[in-house]
Order: C-alpha cells, then sequence, then structure tokens
C-alpha cells in the first residue's frame, strides 16, 4: 500500500507560516499562540486493508484521526471546527482535505511527502496561504 510508507513515528522540527495560515482559516488569537509555540508528535499506523489511524499530540493537546482511504469522515478538529475529512493517496503523497460539516466556510488542504531522509514535509494550503512543517521521523 502506498501509504504505508508514511508509518512511523514523527516530531516536528519546524514551521513557518502557520499563525498566517490559522488566521485565514479563523482561529481566534489565543489559539494560535498555543498552536504557534507547539511542536507535535505524530503517528501513524496500519490497521488493516486501506484503514488507517494517525496520532497527533502535544503536551496541551492530542488529536486522533482513524479513517479508510478515500472515504469522508466526521472530525472535530484541535481548533474546534466540526468538519467533514478525506484523507487519500495522490501519487507519493497523501493529501487532506477538511470540508466544513455545516457546508459553508473555509476548505483547507494537507499534502503529505517524504523528503529523500524519510522525513515528512506537510503543506498546509488555504485561500494562496502556504504553511510548511518539517517532521523529523523518529522511528
Amino acid at each position: 500500500m502506498a501509504a504505508n510508507k508514511f508509518l512511523g513515528h514523527y516530531k516536528m522540527e519546524s514551521s513557518d507560516n502557520l499563525e498566517e495560515f490559522m488566521k485565514t482559516l479563523g482561529v481566534n488569537i489565543v489559539l494560535r499562540k498555543i498552536g504557534m509555540s507547539s511542536y507535535p508528535d505524530l503517528t501513524m499506523e496500519h490497521i488493516e486493508g486501506d484503514h488507517y489511524k494517525i496520532n497527533e499530540w502535544t503536551m496541551i493537546k492530542s488529536h486522533i484521526w482513524d479513517f479508510t482511504l478515500g472515504q469522508e469522515f466526521k472530525d472535530k478538529t484541535v481548533d474546534g471546527r466540526n468538519v467533514l475529512t478525506t484523507i487519500k493517496i495522490e501519487g507519493d503523497k497523501l493529501v487532506q482535505i477538511e470540508k466544513p460539516a455545516s457546508g459553508k466556510g473555509k476548505v483547507p488542504s494537507y499534502t503529505w511527502e517524504l523528503k529523500d531522509n524519510n522525513d515528512l514535509h506537510i503543506t498546509y494550503e488555504l485561500e494562496g496561504v502556504i504553511c510548511n512543517r518539517e517532521y523529523k521521523r523518529l522511528k
């Protein structure tokens, strides 16, 4: 499975333009400041077939995505938005799209790709605002 290459444990090392991305998304200033000071760990595990689980955590908060590739699922983001999320494989990338559950609002995307050294790069995109986050593979 193409998604299996993303399996493992990662620690975020750097992030650029996150505050502008969160501001464009409508995240309040308190949550933006918390987000800016957080360096999350992230794990991805294979359950079976196209079923995966991603766990992201910091000292303050954690979030779990339990999903089947290509199938939309209900989720509540760490900033409190109710969304319908789809995570799928596009070429050698993992792409996540979050649509507001209400049908009204902004639709960010998150593109995961592995660098040559197997570290993880995630690009956040919304209305022309791009945030890049770099994660070191721990195992």
